[in-house]
């Protein structure tokens, strides 16, 4: 089935009118009739049914009934090169991240400034979006503007880890913090160079205990699919 995503409340009945580039998609790319129904994935209003009207109008026809996700995952993930950062997003989208929050650390080799932030956004959130329609997915995942190592403490959920290479007790590794399932996790993934040691205490400080991705040294791209995979296996055992 056809499909768009928007980024506003909807309701049934209303008509509105969709950006350039999905209704270029749907009206001229694949010739969508007002006969074809249309599902609707929003950010805040639900899933719903519609048809298209005049280019680029379509109308809200019904709300559906679906399963809200089990959990909220927030990343946050320092960061990387261009290529694997955007990879990154990709997946974690594919793998059920709900929020994904970049930061700057001290190893980060990337720099910023903050026009060419406001254009990263606008990128990695169309690489978002992409992702989201290939997997089918009912939510849209949130990407929050790039903040500093300390600004983490605003992103702490039920359960909250940072991914650290040098924590070597069995004890603590990522299947430990899962066991009881929580309803909601932060972890948090560094750069290329790692967290220096003042990082993770201030982490630490901040309530983030350390986590081991087991006896491998991973890149953070590498790193961060598999604590999404690992959350969705979690998920998958308690259901």
């Amino acid at each position: 089935m056809k499909q768009v995503y928007l980024d506003q409340i909807i309701d049934v009945n209303d008509t509105l009118a969709l950006d350039s580039k999905q209704a270029h998609h749907i009206f001229d790319v694949l010739r969508t009739s007002s006969k074809e129904k249309i599902r609707i994935v929003t950010k805040c209003s639900g899933v719903f049914y519609g048809h298209v009207l005049d280019k680029p109008n379509l109308h809200i026809d019904e709300k559906l009934d679906v399963l809200k996700e089990h959990q909220s995952i927030t990343l946050c993930c320092a960061l990387i090169k261009q290529d694997k950062f955007e990879w990154m997003l990709q997946k974690a989208c594919e793998l059920g991240v709900s929020k994904i929050v970049p930061f700057v650390s001290k190893n980060t080799v990337v720099k910023l400034d903050e026009k060419k932030a406001e254009k990263k956004l606008v990128r990695w959130n169309e690489i978002l979006l992409a992702a989201t329609k290939q997997c089918n997915r009912n939510t849209l995942v949130e990407l929050e503007s790039v903040v500093s190592l300390k600004d983490l403490v605003n992103y702490k959920s039920e359960c909250n880890v940072v991914a650290y290479e040098k924590e070597s007790d069995p004890s603590k590794h990522m299947a430990h913090y899962l066991r009881s399932n929580p309803y909601s996790i932060t972890v948090c993934i560094g750069p290329e160079g790692g967290f220096e040691e003042s990082e993770i205490k201030v982490l630490n400080d901040f309530g983030f205990e350390n986590c081991s991705l087991g006896k491998n040294i991973l890149r953070a791209e590498t790193a961060a699919c598999y604590v999404l995979s690992a959350i969705e296996y979690q998920n998958h055992v308690e259901g």
